[in-house]
């Protein structure tokens, strides 16, 4: 994790910035990947608050990996 709470994961050829954004006592997972050149690719919002951090960023990860196999 950076200072800015992002985490980097690299997947298929694709680099993704997972996020768990804070919304009230939850946190949002937010997922962006983008190919080498490519344009960056803004993943849909889980509609899901999760409890911790952790959980947020665990779902996160599973939505980038699932879009970078897709893709």
């Amino acid at each position: 994790m950076d200072t800015n709470g992002k985490w980097t994961l690299d997947a298929g050829g694709w680099h993704c910035e997972l996020q768990a954004l804070p919304s009230g006592a939850f946190f949002q997972p937010a997922a962006t990947c983008r190919q080498a050149q490519g344009e960056p690719v803004q993943l849909p919002l889980d509609t899901q608050p999760y409890v911790t951090r952790s959980e947020a960023r665990r779902h996160a990860q599973q939505q980038a990996l699932r879009y970078a196999r897709q893709h």
